[in-house]
């Protein structure tokens, strides 16, 4: 191995990276029907939606959608993925209907919220 080499051994994300198809998921670690669900509950919705744009309660629907859309097409944009990469930036955007997805798998079973909280407790 050289010195400064990055070998990636596990992803911590929903679904396989496309550029790491032979690296395993945790999920794939998991030995029991409630680890698979304090993984998806706790970890997969955290980093796709680390960054989310937000907007208030009561936002008119056809409003939200007009601004879903807009904000699609700038992340295709020519002009700004060029600055982007540019910037070495790695632009992969979530849809806003993708966002809100994650953010309800954040719910997580009662009876699992103790074991939630011992996991997340800070030492």
């Amino acid at each position: 191995m050289e010195c400064g080499e990055i070998i990636i051994v596990l992803q911590n994300i929903a679904k396989r990276h496309p550029e790491l198809p032979n690296v395993p998921l945790a999920i794939d670690y998991a030995k029991t029907e409630e680890a698979q669900k304090l993984i998806r509950a706790l970890v997969h919705p955290i980093g796709p939606t680390a960054r989310p744009y937000a907007l208030p309660p009561g936002t008119p629907k056809e409003r939200v959608e007009v601004l879903r859309r807009a904000f699609m097409a700038a992340m295709k944009d020519p002009e700004f993925l060029a600055d982007a990469g540019k910037a070495k930036l790695d632009i992969t955007p979530l849809d806003g209907t993708t966002v809100e997805q994650n953010v309800k798998q954040i719910n997580l079973e009662p009876t699992l919220m103790p074991k939630a909280r011992e996991i997340l407790k800070e030492e």
